[in-house]
């Protein structure tokens, strides 16, 4: 089999390029880069797709213009579309306080994705994966890291995936098609270069086909977690239940009974729907969400902008906002009818109470109350007499004792007639205004959603 035959047969195995595709690859003007250019416009009249040859220019070497006129010419010469722009990856890395590479990485993706087209193909190859897969096992992966890069991710492919470095090199050579070599490549201060020039070496003298032997360890951990992952969807919704504001909802019990690494793969697939990747998510990060599980309810655990908390009912994972400002007030009259907050509410006189009501209404003496009543949510220090009992509570100790999720504390509204609380919105009025034999005012007050 031909190298161009192998590449072609990791395209239709791995469905990589359908008829009509507009493909955009990322040109650098290196061996790698240039052998997918030549490999992918020999399949291009068979395969039927067009090609378009990308260029970002980093700014980071003072050969950068020479790779960039490469790609110029390499396009010229057997003529396909190119573009090409210049952005410095050190000056947006210095922006972003990111390493370089990050920053590059960034800026090319970004590029190329301005581009119209169906998918972006990179030049990643045999050698590139092993190199991967060693290097996240030396930094501590879990089984999803060893699957290392995949031939397809999305709008990316990768071609040229099987295709070993020392074969694509003969190829060029053969068909005399030029290339350069960035001299950063041969620097042994970058990780992965330390990896290719010194440690795979090394090890390669007690196993030849190290290189294969990470190649098949990747293949194997993406068998398995594609199995884990079928298992996960298929319970997924039976466990997981998604709010009105886009957090997650464990179904509590069910959550705690599964076996722990149930647990976490169910977690693991959360954190992908809120945040789209699982980029930063490390074994411990894993652990330290589990550990949740065994605390009182009320915990919190936080990484980054993720929040997972523990509830009297469920877990809730989400993301962290900005709390609703505490200072938020607002004054409903007698008679009047008021906003506040994307909630109505509407104070009026009433011949007759019912004991039976529904939650968003209250009753009050209003002999005792003073008009305007204000409208607020918790501040630090709030209490009151809740119905039915002799003395004052902390707002705080009534929440715990009504088993009200902490997320939602500080979005129950309370209702104060001069600086006594009268009402804890739906769940509980003040006793020393409740209505009894000797009222002869009889106010109501009741809530409903505006939106």
């Amino acid at each position: 089999m031909t190298i161009i035959s192998k590449v072609r047969k990791t395209i239709e195995d791995n469905n990589l390029i359908e008829k009509n595709d507009i493909i955009i690859i990322g040109a650098s003007g290196g061996p790698d880069s240039q052998f997918l250019v030549y490999a992918l416009n020999a399949l291009r009249k068979d395969l039927d797709f067009e090609i378009i040859l990308a260029h970002l220019n980093h700014l980071h070497r003072k050969e950068a213009i020479d790779d960039e006129n490469l790609v110029r010419e390499t396009a010229e010469k057997i003529g396909l579309k190119f573009i090409a722009k210049r952005a410095s990856m050190d000056a947006y890395a210095k922006k972003l306080k990111i390493s370089p590479e990050d920053a590059g990485r960034r800026l090319r993706y970004q590029f190329f994705r301005e581009i119209k087209g169906s998918k972006i193909a990179v030049a990643h190859n045999f050698d590139d994966q092993a190199e991967t897969v060693l290097m996240r096992v030396i930094r501590g992966t879990g089984i999803e890291g060893l699957r290392a890069m995949t031939y397809k991710n999305k709008d990316i492919i990768r071609p040229i995936l099987d295709i070993r470095k020392k074969d694509l090199l003969r190829y060029l050579d053969e068909e005399k098609i030029p290339y350069h070599i960035d001299i950063t490549n041969q620097q042994t201060d970058y990780t992965r270069n330390k990896l290719r020039l010194d440690l795979i070496p090394q090890l390669e003298k007690i196993n030849p086909n190290f290189k294969q032997a990470l190649v098949n360890l990747s293949h194997l951990a993406f068998e398995e977690t594609k199995l884990n992952d079928t298992y996960i969807n298929e319970i997924y919704h039976e466990y997981v239940q998604k709010s009105q504001d886009g957090s997650l909802i464990f179904d509590k019990a069910r959550l705690e009974k599964v076996d722990r690494a149930v647990a976490s793969r169910l977690i693991r697939r959360a954190i992908l729907e809120i945040k789209g990747d699982l980029k930063d998510i490390s074994k411990e990060n894993m652990d330290t969400f589990l550990n949740l599980l065994t605390l009182p309810n009320g915990k919190s655990i936080i990484k980054d902008d993720l929040i997972f908390t523990k509830s009297y009912k469920h877990y809730r994972l989400g993301k962290i906002c900005e709390k609703e400002p505490m200072d938020r007030i607002a004054y409903l009259s007698l008679g009047e009818e008021i906003s506040f907050d994307g909630l109505i509410f509407r104070a009026s006189k009433a011949e007759t109470y019912k004991k039976k009501k529904p939650k968003n209404v209250e009753y009050f003496d209003g002999a005792k109350l003073s008009f305007p009543i204000k409208i607020r949510y918790r501040k630090n220090g709030d209490s009151f007499k809740p119905l039915g009992m002799n003395t004052s509570k902390k707002i705080k100790d009534f929440f715990i004792d009504q088993k009200v999720d902490r997320y939602k504390r500080d979005k129950i509204p309370m209702l104060l007639a001069k600086d006594d609380i009268i009402w804890v919105v739906g769940l509980r009025s003040s006793e020393d205004y409740k209505v009894d034999p000797s009222t002869r005012k009889i106010i109501k007050i009741e809530v409903e959603n505006g939106n």
